[in-house]
């Protein structure tokens, strides 16, 4: 699967060269997990709030660099943690 080559990492770049904006939203809505980003203003280095819509969760790429396996496979497009 060629999806395993940006396990665990950020695949925007690479997604967007090859689909349309719509893609994820319109054949993979499921696949969205949550968001990269997190609450903690100045105490977390200044990072602003990311406010997510109810449901989601907000996630580190660290926390997606943990996800690497076939069974187990999330990247982000966008922003948007995808599993």
């Amino acid at each position: 699967l060629a999806i395993l080559t940006f396990a665990g990492r950020d695949a925007t770049e690479e997604f967007n060269m090859i689909h349309p904006p719509d893609v994820i939203g319109k054949y993979a809505p499921d696949a969205v997990i949550g968001m990269i980003g997190g609450g903690g203003g100045a105490a977390a280095g200044g990072a602003a709030e990311v406010v997510l819509p109810p449901g989601m969760s907000a996630y580190t790429l660290a926390d997606v660099a943990k996800h690497t396996t076939k069974s187990d496979c999330w990247v982000v497009v966008s922003g948007q943690v995808l599993d």
